[in-house]
């Protein structure tokens, strides 16, 4: 069995300008975290600006940057889905 394909223009990260609380911002992402983002916030029935913002509200500014938090979340929802 051959290996699945990877399509290396999903796994190069690209900046999205966000606004976050009437403030601009740009996060880069790999096309795959921000599918996801949008499907989640569809879900929640929340715009992306307002799930990276609720997101945004947790996040240890020390610890981490938005991108990681952004990725950390797309894993942990999906983890708990199953």
């Amino acid at each position: 069995m051959d290996p699945p394909r990877i399509n290396l223009q999903k796994m190069r990260p690209r900046k999205r300008s966000l606004i976050i609380n009437g403030h601009n911002t740009s996060v880069s992402l790999e096309d795959l975290f921000w599918e996801e983002l949008k499907n989640i916030a569809k879900e929640e029935q929340l715009s992306i600006n307002q799930l990276v913002a609720k997101i945004d509200e947790n996040r240890n500014f020390e610890k981490s940057s938005l991108a990681t938090e952004l990725r950390e979340f797309v894993l942990k929802h999906h983890l708990k889905k199953k």
